[in-house]
């Protein structure tokens, strides 16, 4: 039985022993209601009442009756209260400590800074693609929910240093700066750059003014929200099929098709050999779309005759299942 059953029988008990209480003394005495309920209460708190002389014998058995049920009742019933709030307050406090240990264990992972609308798409896309992130919010509630859905969460401001070491920023490959406002970002790209020269950086901003100013702060990438919105709704306009495709595989909407990366290393069985000898098309109903090299070349539709080389990332299209199988096949 739950804590939560047992608190709504005690109080339903206790409501039963109120006005068993009320109603009989009212009958019992033809006193004004008032007066009844006033009986039921300094009764039952153990105040106590004057008592009057030559109290009929029925009057005292009833009252006996309902001090020793009602003390009873109400002192259960604030236990059980007692004894949630004390458990929620440890249980809560051991999650966190539980929380804080895993992100302790955790190299290589993202943090997300903001759990807006952004930062809510972000971490059930890498809720999907099986990404480990950790998630700094200042806003309490929020935190709480983003822990019920099994997120590590960070509680506290962004901007201060030692949340972010507490979020792993040290061991992060990753930073995601998405709070609402530009300023905040600059000044959280800046920190978050200060403490890890070797973070990878996306930052967000809202005017196109502080993309130069998020880069100079050493942010990798800008993400320009309302820049990308009006490109996409100028591409629904202009090219609609080609809009309705990358939403497709944006996952906007519902498609059995998947974009993913495949790195290329020295141990990588397909290392050396073309895009015609690998057969991804025929054999595993892969598409390439483009190879980066390494030094930062982006070869996009690549000829079939292209060689892989190490550090190559491969950049493949096709149903989910199938890129799975075949990143197995060649253990990449």
């Amino acid at each position: 039985m739950t804590a939560l059953i047992r608190i709504r029988q005690a109080v339903l008990a206790l409501a039963i022993v109120f006005v068993v209480a009320v109603v009989g003394h009212h009958w019992l005495t033809g006193k004004p209601w008032l007066e009844s309920i006033y009986y039921f209460v300094i009764t039952v708190s153990g105040v106590g009442y004057t008592e009057e002389s030559g109290v009929e014998p029925k009057l005292q058995l009833f009252s006996i009756f309902v001090i020793l049920i009602g003390m009873f009742v109400l002192g259960y019933t604030i236990t059980l209260l007692l004894q949630v709030m004390i458990e929620g307050q440890i249980n809560r406090m051991l999650g966190i400590r539980r929380m804080n240990q895993e992100i302790e264990k955790l190299k290589g992972h993202t943090i997300i800074c903001g759990l807006g609308r952004m930062g809510q798409t972000l971490a059930d896309e890498f809720d999907r693609r099986g990404v480990r992130y950790v998630v700094v919010e200042h806003d309490n509630d929020a935190a709480i929910a983003a822990r019920a859905e099994n997120m590590l969460v960070v509680t506290g401001d962004a901007l201060d240093e030692e949340t972010l070491m507490a979020a792993g920023i040290e061991r992060a490959a990753t930073f995601v700066a998405s709070l609402h406002s530009d300023a905040d970002n600059v000044f959280l790209t800046l920190t978050a750059r200060n403490l890890n020269p070797e973070l990878r950086i996306i930052a967000r901003g809202e005017l196109s003014t502080t993309e130069k100013k998020l880069r100079q702060a050493g942010a990798n990438e800008v993400v320009l929200p309302a820049l990308i919105g009006a490109r996409r709704m100028a591409a629904m306009v202009t090219r609609p099929h080609t809009a309705e495709l990358m939403d497709l595989m944006a996952g906007n909407k519902s498609m059995d098709a998947d974009l993913e990366e495949v790195l290329i290393t020295d141990e990588s069985p397909i290392l050396g050999q073309t895009i015609r000898e690998i057969a991804l098309r025929s054999t595993h109903q892969v598409l390439v779309i483009a190879i980066r090299r390494i030094d930062g070349e982006m070869l996009f539709a690549p000829d079939a005759n292209t060689q892989f080389e190490t550090g190559d990332t491969m950049i493949v299209m096709g149903r989910h299942t199938d890129i799975v199988n075949f990143k197995k096949a060649n253990k990449v």
